[in-house]
């Protein structure tokens, strides 16, 4: 004969219920919504099915509360959420419903977190368009919509005056260096934070140009 399955506790808190159950190791974590939808009591006898679901609910739960707290504590991409929660071992029909219900609501926006992205980073690390959206895909933003938003950052911005805003935040470390060492690291420096040639070229003599009636420290 099949051993019953029977709820042995359930322990409130302010926000959740625990559900001991006999046919499980560790309690399940509800909403009391739940409770109540179930009516759920101790000592009852519940059905297969019946601690399926209230696994699942309990999952749900769970991925929820962890995605409201990453969102809480910042705003996220899509792609990073997910990964996130992956790593907590949530499964991936609990975390497509919850990314599903974030988005609903307008939490989760991947182009508005783009382009919030895109902004902060030319006003306090200024870079070239290749560098932006290589950094806008290390938030796991799509590529296609990283440039996109790159293209519409940079609209109107003038790249020779965005790579001599980066070199001057660098100008204190190289101007120690003789003339060719100096602009050979400059040119590196710039092509890396995505600048091409003729900017850093631009950048680098303006630059230069301010050493000349500055004298060395």
């Amino acid at each position: 004969m099949e051993e019953k399955i029977r709820i042995l506790k359930l322990s409130r808190s302010a926000t959740e219920v625990s559900v001991t159950i006999s046919a499980l190791e560790d309690p399940v974590v509800v909403p009391e919504h739940i409770v109540h939808k179930h009516r759920l009591k101790e000592d009852i006898v519940i059905t297969p099915s019946q601690l399926e679901m209230l696994r699942t609910e309990s999952e749900l739960f769970r991925c929820d509360r962890t995605a409201a707290r990453m969102l809480a504590a910042r705003e996220h991409s899509t792609g990073e959420i997910r990964t996130k929660l992956a790593r907590k071992s949530f499964t991936a029909d609990a975390i497509q419903r919850i990314i599903r219900k974030y988005k609903d609501r307008g939490v989760l926006d991947d182009a508005r977190y783009a382009h919030r992205l895109a902004n902060q980073l030319l006003t306090q690390r200024p870079c070239g368009r290749a560098y932006l959206v290589a950094c806008l895909q290390r938030r796991m933003i799509d590529r296609s919509l990283a440039e996109e938003t790159a293209d519409v950052a940079l609209t109107g911005k003038d790249e020779k005056e965005l790579a001599m805003a980066a070199l001057t935040k660098k100008w204190g470390e190289y101007r120690q260096f003789e003339l060719e060492v100096a602009r050979q690291k400059a040119y590196n420096y710039l092509s890396r934070r995505g600048f091409g040639y003729e900017a850093a070229r631009a950048a680098f003599e303006q630059l230069h140009e301010r050493r000349k009636e500055v004298p060395r420290d």
